[in-house]
């Protein structure tokens, strides 16, 4: 096995690790790689609806004498609250639907399956496409809510 986290360890004096294969730490991994993954589109989508507040309400809450953090608290995030509704609940859909980590980095060995991957597996190995959308289903209800939520909020915010 090679790798940073396994250079670390032998030069340690310990022996390398197969990380992926072990139950417990695979889960720690993959959420990691998720989490490396979508950070980067939070940040942007955020980092916008923070530019996009007025400066002028900043100032004035300043010019009242709010601290930052009071600023941050009752300014800024109520002012983006619906950009982090949106951010939350996509990043949630996306790890809802995670196949592509799971199936790259252990193809649902380990105690790593997740429903996206029990559907592959059930029509694409076993040909059983009853269970396998069966699974599309469990899936699709499980995003409902979310999505639900999310355009509910949206349309909430635009006054439709």
């Amino acid at each position: 096995q090679i790798g940073l986290l396994n250079a670390i360890v032998t030069h340690f004096g310990s022996e390398s690790q197969a990380w992926i294969t072990m139950r417990g730490w695979n889960n720690i991994f993959l959420i990691a790689i998720l989490v490396w993954l979508q950070t980067g589109y939070a940040m942007v989508i955020i980092s916008a609806a923070i530019k996009g507040v007025p400066s002028s309400i900043i100032e004035a809450g300043r010019i009242d004498g709010a601290s930052e953090m009071r600023v941050i608290r009752s300014i800024i995030i109520p002012y983006i609250y619906s950009t982090l509704v949106t951010v939350s609940t996509t990043i949630i859909i996306v790890s809802l639907k995670i196949f592509d980590i799971v199936y790259t980095m252990t193809g649902g060995q380990y105690g790593t399956e997740v429903i996206a991957s029990m559907q592959y597996k059930q029509m694409f190995n076993y040909y059983d496409f009853g269970k396998g959308s069966a699974l599309a289903i469990v899936l699709v209800i499980a995003v409902m809510p979310v999505m639900w939520y999310n355009l509910r909020q949206f349309n909430k915010q635009e006054g439709f």
